[in-house]
């Protein structure tokens, strides 16, 4: 069928996406988002995440993203939030972090049943790190899959690829160009009326100075509408 066939092809981009590191780490992230309406189609946007680094337990990343948005179509909006970013390493400078964000997402491919098939998202953020006086820019752009696979497509194989790009540089390290890539494989799955998962595999390239790094992580998010 071809959503089955785009998936496989989107499957295959992503993994060849990935080069070889010469550094590793194996990671867990999870993350839970419920977005609820507000009134008309304006909607809230909660968004809470963990990261488990440095060998799934020595390092932790929390990540709070609040937002409001703007539906213009059923699968199609434009956000604005802000986020704080909290990295503590086993090794190196604990760091905070302020973001405002902006993004904006739409479905360019549907299904025969007119189901999203390949999102499309990009969002531009502004980071300010604590202690800092230096704004980066940066630029996401990510392109998901999700194939419908079972129970009237209610189970999905998903796949998406995300590019982030630094605008600039900063005196905190931040350095034009490529910053990094991320690669995700998995599965959708309802838990309830509303409640869904997407549990999978995510590899990370963190693209440096000296040697790239690549982060295999065990990836967990939980969505929930209000």
């Amino acid at each position: 069928m071809p959503s089955i066939r785009l998936f496989a092809t989107a499957l295959a981009a992503a993994l060849a996406a990935s080069p070889a590191m010469a550094e590793d780490d194996v990671q867990l992230w999870g993350a839970f988002t419920a977005t609820g309406a507000v009134k008309g189609d304006l909607f809230l946007w909660l968004e809470g995440q963990v990261r488990l680094t440095d060998d799934a337990g020595d390092g932790v990343q929390t990540l709070a993203r609040p937002a409001i948005g703007m539906r213009f179509a059923p699968d199609a909006h434009a956000i604005i939030g802000y986020a704080h970013v909290h990295t503590n390493p086993e090794a190196g400078v604990t760091t905070n972090e302020h973001r405002i964000w902006q993004q904006v997402q739409f479905a360019p491919v549907r299904t025969g049943t007119g189901a999203p098939l390949v999102i499309s998202r990009t969002r531009l953020e502004q980071r300010m790190i604590v202690g800092r006086d230096d704004t980066g820019w940066r630029l996401r752009q990510m392109v998901r899959v999700q194939a419908p696979i079972a129970r009237g497509g209610r189970v999905q194989a998903i796949a998406y690829s995300e590019g982030f790009f630094n605008l600039n540089d900063t005196n905190w390290g931040a350095r034009g160009g490529i910053d990094q890539w991320r690669n995700f494989v998995g599965i959708g799955l309802p838990l309830g009326e509303k409640l869904r998962v997407e549990p999978g595999y995510l590899n990370q390239t963190v693209y440096r100075a000296g040697e790239n790094r690549s982060n295999h992580v065990l990836n967990i998010g939980f969505t929930y509408p209000l």
